[in-house]
């Protein structure tokens, strides 16, 4: 016996010598079903990468329900495969409360835009500083206007002509500068959604401008109620070094330490959430939730579960069974 597998692993071996290896060379691609991937360009001549993942099957009598996900370039594949995961069949929906929906991610061909195209047009505050007092490198910001235009007049009628889409239920997802966005979007046309995602959203940006706009809003909504949702979302480890970035070099670890610490983003959101929450009476109903462990790159992906399931909640006699 131990002579016959001697002979079985000499063949083997001698097999891969002669193949080389057993994977070809030339192996296909794989490719997402039911999803496209194509580079658009707006009526103001900007390029955006636009990628599309939606479910399999009719859509039902009222359409799918639709995310439009920023950064998409980096969590169109993480958003997808989260949400096919958590609704791919009837069994999971049911089970994770969760229903079929599309996404529409919005990337760039080429380099980032994202500072500009996320971030209100604001007169510009205190730069940021190193230890040593000298400014960060300068950024161009103050394009979310022009951006969501962009959005709402040019993407969401070409979905639409695509795809069979319910209006009543459409989902604004942003992380870090793109959870500014949403907050910007939610503060200034709060009609434009029935659901935002905040994934660590950058209240510290530009000396907290955006509490300005959550003033006003909130001013308004005495006046004129809304119905919206909103989830905000923050890793523990965003405003404190992690166990790792602790054992980093001291110029590293204090250079991030001082930035960190400045920005407050575990303070600034959960502040936030304290404040809108006092609004559930004029329509907005908001849920926060901070994420044991996670830092402001590593909670990322544990976000979009949550987030997944709040803004695709099944649907229930015509209407999106809220959480």
């Amino acid at each position: 016996m131990k002579s016959l597998l001697s002979l079985a692993f000499a063949l083997l071996a001698f097999a891969l010598l002669a193949t080389g290896s057993l994977l070809a060379a030339d192996a296909t691609p794989y490719t997402l079903p039911q999803s496209s991937d194509q580079v658009i360009q707006s009526k103001a001549g900007e390029s955006y990468r636009v990628t599309i993942a939606w479910p399999e099957g009719e859509a039902p009598a009222g359409g799918f329900p639709v995310m439009y996900l920023l950064d998409g370039d980096e969590n169109f594949l993480m958003a997808t495969s989260i949400l096919r995961r958590l609704s791919g069949t009837a069994k999971a929906a049911k089970q994770n409360g969760i229903a079929p929906g599309i996404i529409v991610a919005i990337g760039y061909p080429g380099e980032s835009k994202r500072d500009f195209d996320y971030t209100p047009k604001a007169d510009p505050g205190p730069p940021e500083t190193y230890l040593d007092g000298k400014p960060y490198p300068p950024r161009t910001y103050g394009g979310a206007d022009a951006f969501f235009t962009f959005l709402d007049k040019e993407l969401r009628p070409a979905i639409e002509q695509q795809h069979k889409i319910d209006r009543t239920r459409q989902t604004l997802y942003g992380t870090g500068f793109g959870g500014l966005f949403a907050l910007h979007i939610l503060f200034t046309q709060p009609e434009a959604f029935q659901t935002y995602i905040a994934s660590s959203p950058s209240v510290w940006w530009n000396n907290r401008y955006i509490l300005t706009e959550e003033k006003a809003f909130t001013e308004r909504l005495a006046e004129k109620p809304i119905n919206a949702r909103l989830f905000i979302g923050v890793g523990e480890f965003e405003q404190s070094l992690t166990p790792l970035e602790a054992a980093w070099p001291d110029k590293e670890r204090d250079e991030h330490a001082l930035k960190i610490g400045r920005r407050r983003m575990v303070d600034n959101t959960r502040e936030l959430f304290w404040r809108l929450q006092k609004l559930e009476s004029k329509g907005l109903t908001t849920q926060y939730r901070i994420f044991p462990g996670e830092s402001h790159v590593s909670v990322t992906p544990m976000i979009a579960g949550p987030a997944m399931q709040f803004a695709f909640p099944p649907a229930r006699d015509g209407k999106a069974k809220q959480r």
